[in-house]
């Protein structure tokens, strides 16, 4: 399954419109905004109908999983809005985590837990807001505008970037002439472990932020807390940061894909949007010297090296 899909749900007391922009969406916050609400609602209409008292407008089947048998309801369910409440026990399994990862559906957890079995982006990360119109409740980014969008000019005393291969390689080349550290944490549930050796620096926090949505509720808490100037930058991926760039601009077909990326990728061949653009820059650079992308992102071609693909990658964020 492909694309944004537009989801209704009303009843006499309540109207809840949102869009699904990716594969997994996570619906976090406080108690008694209308999580569960939601929840009670979908399952009622999907077990009952309009008898329910409950409209739901939605091109793909949507339905509730829960219960002892979500294994065997979930091989049974293709191109459908599967939505999973927080008491679900298997929330937090493997093998649930396994089983998404296999199928064509399009998930909406209901969860305060971080899920970091699940890769997930901080920007599939919502809250429902029912401040302004509690019978129309708004669904809004959690982290809407947290990264950076320029940070050729590195003000930074340590760079410290997530990934430990070709994406480290180049903001390490990219910062050799600045009066800084640049090292790679190794993972991204080691971030905040690096923080605490630089509490007194001014840091710079690179990572896709395609799977960073386990760990982005505990960075932003240490950097609110934190004494020290602590910055994030968090592109889609590296790879798709590549691709924004100037080497890229003259071909069509990728500037089409980056305009709209959920009309082109399928999310049981790409489960993360990291998966796809990564695919599609190898696939993009085959037989290109000094720019042939391997997948295995080992090492980085030296093409991307010179100083001025260096700075066209390193500004690629700024018209997003």
């Amino acid at each position: 399954m492909k694309g944004k899909v537009k989801i209704a749900v009303k009843n006499r007391n309540v109207s809840f419109n949102f869009t699904l922009e990716r594969n997994i969406t996570i619906l976090t916050g406080d108690s008694g905004t209308g999580k569960t609400k939601l929840i009670n609602m979908i399952r009622d209409y999907s077990q009952f109908g309009k008898s329910s008292g409950v409209t739901l407008k939605c091109e793909k089947p949507c339905l509730v999983l829960a219960g002892n048998n979500w294994e065997l309801e979930l091989k049974q369910t293709q191109e459908s809005i599967v939505f999973v409440e927080e008491s679900s026990s298997f929330l937090n399994l493997y093998e649930f985590a396994k089983a998404i990862q296999d199928s064509d559906n399009y998930y909406v957890l209901v969860t305060r837990e971080s899920l970091s079995q699940i890769p997930y982006s901080i920007d599939s990360i919502y809250q429902i807001n029912r401040e302004k119109n509690p019978k129309k409740p708004s669904f809004e980014k959690i982290y809407k505008g947290v990264s950076k969008r320029d940070i050729s000019d590195f003000p930074y005393d340590v760079v410290i970037v997530e990934d430990s291969q070709s994406g480290f390689q180049f903001f390490k080349k990219a910062t050799e002439n600045h009066s800084l550290e640049c090292v790679t944490s190794g993972g991204k549930s080691r971030i905040i472990r690096f923080l605490n050796q630089y509490k007194n620096k001014r840091v710079l926090i690179i990572a896709d932020a395609a799977a960073l949505g386990s760990e982005i509720r505990d960075i932003v808490y240490y950097r609110a807390i934190a004494v020290n100037t602590i910055d994030f930058f968090f592109p889609e991926s590296f790879e798709w940061l590549i691709l924004r760039s100037a080497i890229f601009k003259n071909i069509s077909s990728i500037q089409e894909i980056l305009s709209n990326p959920i009309d082109h990728i399928d999310c049981q061949e790409y489960f993360s949007w990291e998966r796809f653009f990564t695919s599609l820059l190898v696939s993009s650079t085959k037989n290109r010297p000094n720019l042939e992308y391997k997948a295995n992102k080992s090492q980085l071609p030296k093409g991307y090296l010179s100083e001025a693909n260096m700075q066209s990658i390193l500004k690629a964020m700024s018209n997003k």
